[in-house]
């Protein structure tokens, strides 16, 4: 008997994953192979045809770039699934670029794994109808239509008006919508309301008789309740009015009356996702996601620019947490960093969307206050944050609190640069830290006493 489920490859580092994912996997009816070896999943390959294969970048000496190059080279219509831990997102990325379907980030639990795969799965079926159609038709048919009807791109074309005069079925799949929704519509209808600007010069440029390829990033709407847009590359140009094609919904010739528009629409939206993802990671914190040092400096960098072209002032603020290491160091790293991102919760509750509040290493914070320019002003903040981390909170039923000590520097008086303003309020923040502790003290003090 012929075994027709679909056949899984899943490989990752951790054992007791590739246990529990195999059972879970079972489940759905899928045919899982698991293995964690460079070695053995090479060798699986070649005895193997897998329908979907989850790949996990971390595993020692194996080359994920060759394994994708090889498999898209036998043209079989493999799915691939990049798994990854933060730390190889350049490989990711690249994987993705060359026909990775998805990328995962560990840890994630077994539920994304399935819908996933699921999506995936989807993705190959329908490249393998397009293959069946194409092994059925006939030499006498269009070939130029049939490429393009099947392409994994969305292709269009514009009257002079703008309107859609073709648009092939990929846009059913990606977008939802019907082609008998979009043909005779704007182009307009489709882009997204942010991106109007740039689309009007972009998608549909008859300035000058311009017949040169155009390429513009754009996000375009879905007929869908669950994503509102996607994000597409998307070339543009504009052809001769005396070209005519065959290719519609209707089999019927259009003719194209002057300057029309054909163009391809690329979806790169999982591209954009894994963009996204390695942004966060170079500047946010990933455990209070806070922005980190590399975000803050930035910030830091464009609010004195501002300061120094509007002649106005700012304030910054270092902050430490006192009391904490004695929490870390009794109660251990798990509920320290608990405690850190309560606390961090906490201060960013006491400030306005204009302020930067960034964690900088350990229990220290370094702030960015732009519409702060006196003491007063800078008085009720820092105010406001030690009574927020006074508040008590119980660790295994026992209740404990936190205070913070505060130093508070200005520009331009206290520096004009990004390091003398660091140095300045983190020398402050130690004058509090080495005295009482649970307040705020200003550097121009320092210079007064």
């Amino acid at each position: 008997m012929v075994d027709d489920r679909e056949k899984i490859l899943i490989t990752d580092t951790n054992n007791n994953f590739l246990i529990k994912c195999k059972r879970d996997l079972d489940d759905y009816g899928y045919d899982v192979v698991v293995e964690n070896t460079a070695s053995e999943i090479l060798f699986l390959l070649k005895i193997n045809h897998f329908d979907l294969i989850l790949l996990d970048i971390t595993i020692p000496n194996l080359k994920v770039l060759d394994i994708i190059e090889s498999i898209r080279n036998t043209n079989t219509p493999t799915s691939i699934i990049i798994s990854n831990d933060a730390a190889n997102y350049d490989i990711a990325i690249e994987s993705v670029r060359r026909g990775a379907f998805d990328m995962l980030i560990k840890p994630y639990d077994s539920g994304r794994l399935i819908n996933i795969i699921k999506d995936a799965l989807n993705n190959s079926a329908q490249i393998m109808q397009g293959s069946s159609i194409a092994e059925q038709i006939e030499p006498a048919d269009n070939i130029y239509q049939f490429m393009v009807e099947n392409s994994q791109d969305i292709q269009y074309i514009l009257d002079d008006a703008g309107k859609f005069r073709f648009i092939n079925k990929r846009v059913e799949s990606l977008l939802g919508y019907t082609r008998s929704e979009l043909i005779g519509k704007y182009y307009s209808e489709l882009v997204y309301p942010d991106d109007l600007d740039k689309a009007m010069f972009r998608l549909h440029d008859k300035r000058n008789n311009n017949t040169l390829p155009q390429n513009v990033e754009l996000r375009l709407k879905c007929n869908n309740k669950d994503v509102s847009f996607l994000y597409f590359d998307i070339m543009s140009m504009a052809i001769p009015h005396n070209i005519k094609s065959n290719i519609s919904p209707s089999d019927e010739n259009i003719t194209l009356d002057g300057l029309s528009t054909f163009g391809i629409a690329h979806d790169v939206t999982t591209r954009k996702k894994i963009e996204k993802i390695v942004h966060n990671k170079a500047s946010y914190d990933h455990l209070t996601s806070l922005p980190n040092n590399i975000l803050f400096h930035d910030r830091m960098n464009l609010a004195i620019a501002k300061a120094k072209r509007d002649d106005t002032a700012f304030a910054v603020m270092y902050l430490d947490l006192d009391g904490f290491k004695a929490i870390n160091d009794t109660y251990g790293h798990h509920l320290g960093d608990k405690v850190l991102q309560m606390m961090s919760e906490r201060m960013l509750n006491c400030l306005r969307e204009s302020d930067t509040l960034a964690r900088v290493g350990g229990d220290e914070f370094t702030l960015l206050l732009p519409n702060v320019s006196d003491n007063q002003e800078a008085a009720i903040i820092a105010n406001k944050l030690t009574l927020s981390a006074m508040k008590p909170f119980l660790i295994n039923k026992v209740k404990h609190s936190l205070s913070v000590s505060i130093g508070i520097a200005f520009f331009p008086d206290d520096g004009t640069s990004r390091e003398q303003l660091i140095q300045a309020s983190d020398k402050a923040m130690y004058k509090v830290k080495n005295g009482q502790k649970n307040g705020y003290h200003f550097h121009r003090e320092n210079e007064l006493t």
